[in-house]
């Protein structure tokens, strides 16, 4: 009987102590497990920002040329994208006053300037993201167009062009 009860006392500190490593295991595997999914998402949000290339008045300050949080972490991206590679890179005027504007694209252009970024390789300019875009009028054009076509039950082909 004795016997018997130090293999089940024996067994039972065995499985306790397996259990227990499987629960300090289990927080650090949550953990590289979440850190991993961070890394794509991050890379994910990198690739994004470097395709649209733009900056938007809502990256910066109200009202000022200073970059706000987010523009800050737009323009490390860009940052680190334009040091191996060249490019376009857009700043969305909008509604800004053409002063604030030009202070939003001297600011930019000396941070890209003091990252060490050669600047013959950039170009900045307010186009649209990812590309300079569908005129508006362009766009009219097909959609008028397009419609015909399916009042006439004719089918058209279009067309993207550039003004």
């Amino acid at each position: 009987m004795k016997l018997h009860m130090m293999i089940m006392t024996v067994l039972f500190c065995i499985f306790t102590i397996g259990c227990q490593e499987n629960m300090e295991k289990s927080p650090s595997n949550h953990l590289v497990n979440s850190q991993l999914v961070n890394s794509y998402n991050d890379i994910a949000i990198q690739n994004a920002i470097v395709s649209q290339h733009t900056l938007f008045p809502y990256h910066f300050v109200k009202n000022g040329a200073e970059l706000n949080e987010l523009g800050q972490r737009d323009i490390a991206a860009l940052t680190s994208h334009f040091m191996k590679h060249p490019g376009q890179l857009n700043i969305r005027r909008h509604n800004t006053t053409a002063d604030l504007y030009e202070a939003r694209v001297n600011m930019v252009h000396e941070r890209l300037q003091e990252a060490g970024i050669d600047m013959e390789r950039i170009s900045i300019s307010d186009n649209m993201p990812g590309g300079s875009g569908v005129a508006s009028e362009r766009i009219l054009i097909i959609l008028e167009q397009a419609s015909k076509g399916a009042s006439s039950g004719t089918s058209t082909t279009f067309t993207s062009g550039t003004k």
